[in-house]
């Protein structure tokens, strides 16, 4: 059997334990800074951190959709505003100058000598015009023409119609003004060029709204807002904005209005760049749950390659839209226009958006940081939690080592912690004890008896089997020799091993060694001893 363990290999026993005890606390370490992950990254989810990328998403998208409205419905009021100006001007210069009462205007067909005093007349209104307004172009067309017996006389009208060249944004001091339809000694005498696509007068078959809204009533329309169109004759295309100039019998004479080019509103309104990709503007009509966006103008395209595209398909969102082309989807946001119809009813809306791929893969960046930050963090509180472990277990190492000492002579070194320091003098009072031969009064230290204290007290909570099992170990035998001894198989061996130390609160047959030992040193083993067991 085995004897009773000296000092020195007692403590080699405590220095093996405290391997486990490193273990331990870095394993309680390491489940603490994991426990605060989880628990920090539950309150950033219920904060909606993980959600901000789409709220900032949604913010950036109501705001610049917010700066857009504004500034297009300023600029469409202000643009209404000097077209009405300008065909009462027309109509008044009409009347007081070229007309003759009850003015019809009728009476300036084939009449090249008055079509032309007309439009030399209504000229300065309409270079005004054009310079306040800094649209494309803008025109006055009349419903009368030179020769009406000339082939396609009854879609040939006269007018005037300027035009921009270098368009800019509409900030530039001056553009040149080139005459685009009308008499050539309009352009002449004002000291401006022909357009290359002049043309002597307007083709009214190429202005599918020009009969219907010349033939309606004064009261019934003020002005229209014309679909995208071509500007006949170019490879420019662009929407319109139509009045109707109307005398003081109620008849109109003809109409007149602003170009607004899809190269001059894509100049007005470039992509803006966002965290998530180049968002564009487009002001287009609205059909039912689509975006028609080959009858409307679009700003600077960026990223969002949409020329080509007739039409969105909307599928409504609480946060935002996604706009459907059966290729490929964008996400934004539009608003309808109040009051602003074009001439076959439908709503038009101003409307931001951006390519779906580019908000994927900003978002995608931006979770990927996140996760990077989580596996940077996780690491470095490991590290800390094993540099911490270290740190707290050392001195307790290096206590025990001290203790290993069996010198009577050599003096046990403070170590700071309590605990060894009370088992140490404790033992040290035995290891005396046991070479004098003298029994030495000493008093166990609060911390270690009241481990023994409920070392035994759990001993009575042991069945008959599992007692009988630990008092082989008392009595110095192995595992292996049990099942001889009791008659039984290693796995009831097991099976009580696991209740025992479950019991006693031990972690293994070497702790419990360590404390039977520790007991047999104290004199205090017979405390386990039952009085109705009978010796193994």
């Amino acid at each position: 059997m085995r004897k009773i363990l000296s000092v020195k290999q007692l403590l080699k026993e405590l220095k093996a334990q405290s391997g486990s005890m490193r273990r331990k606390l870095l394993f309680y370490m390491c489940l603490l800074v994991l426990t605060g992950i989880g628990i920090f990254i539950l309150i950033l989810m219920a904060m909606g951190v993980f959600k901000e990328g789409r709220q900032n998403f949604e913010q950036s998208l109501t705001l610049q959709l917010k700066n857009s409205e504004k500034d297009v419905r300023e600029l469409m009021d202000f643009q209404v505003g000097n077209a009405l100006k300008l065909s009462e001007r027309l109509r008044t210069a009409l009347e007081a100058e070229t007309l003759t009462y009850p003015y019809n205007i009728k009476e300036l067909e084939n009449d090249a000598a008055g079509l032309k005093k007309m439009q030399l007349n209504i000229y300065p209104l309409i270079e005004n015009t054009l310079n306040i307004t800094r649209v494309s172009g803008v025109f006055a067309i009349f419903d009368a023409t030179v020769n009406k017996e000339a082939p396609g006389a009854e879609n040939s009208r006269s007018g005037v119609y300027l035009r921009v060249a270098n368009i800019s944004s509409g900030n530039a001091p001056e553009n040149d003004i080139f005459l685009f339809r009308g008499d050539p000694e309009v352009a002449m005498q004002n000291h401006i060029q022909l357009h290359n696509r002049w043309n002597m007068e307007f083709n009214t078959a190429q202005m599918d709204w020009y009969k219907s809204q010349l033939s309606s009533k004064a009261q019934e329309e003020k002005y229209l807002w014309i679909d995208r169109h071509n500007v006949q004759g170019t490879w420019e295309n662009g929407v319109f904005l139509s009045v109707p100039v109307t005398g003081n019998g109620g008849e109109n004479y003809g109409l007149c209005g602003l170009e607004i080019s899809n190269l001059l509103f894509s100049l007005r309104y470039p992509a803006v760049e966002s965290r998530y990709g180049k968002m564009t503007t487009a002001l287009v009509p609205v059909l039912k749950n689509r975006l028609l966006l080959s009858d409307g103008l679009i700003g600077q395209q960026g990223d969002a390659y949409i020329s080509g595209i007739k039409e969105f398909g909307i599928e409504y969102g609480n946060d935002f839209n996604i706009y459907k082309n059966g290729t490929e989807d964008y996400l934004g946001m539009h608003r309808i226009i109040e009051g602003a119809k074009d001439e076959k009813g439908r709503e038009w809306a101003i409307a931001v958006f951006l390519s779906f791929n580019d908000y994927n893969e900003q978002i995608a960046r931006q979770r990927l940081k996140i996760i990077i930050a989580v596996l940077i963090f996780i690491p470095v509180m490991l590290i800390a939690a094993f540099v911490l472990s270290h740190h707290f277990v050392k001195p307790i190492v290096q206590g025990l080592e001290e203790l290993k000492n069996e010198d009577a002579g050599q003096t046990h070194r403070v170590s700071g912690i309590s605990e060894i320091d009370a088992l140490a003098e404790f033992l040290e009072l035995k290891n005396k004890e046991h070479q004098s031969g003298n029994k030495i009064e000493s008093v166990l230290p609060p911390e270690i008896e009241e481990l023994f204290n409920n070392f035994i007290e759990n001993a009575e909570k042991l069945t008959t089997s599992e007692y009988n099992i630990l008092e082989y170990y008392i009595n110095g035998y192995e595992i292996a020799d049990i099942p001889d001894l009791a008659c039984i198989s290693m796995n009831t061996v097991r099976k009580h091993n696991r209740s025992i130390y479950e019991k006693l609160n031990v972690k293994s047959n070497d702790e419990l060694k360590l404390y039977t030992d520790l007991l047999k040193r104290c004199g205090r083993i017979t405390e386990l001893e039952r009085e109705t067991d009978e010796p193994v």
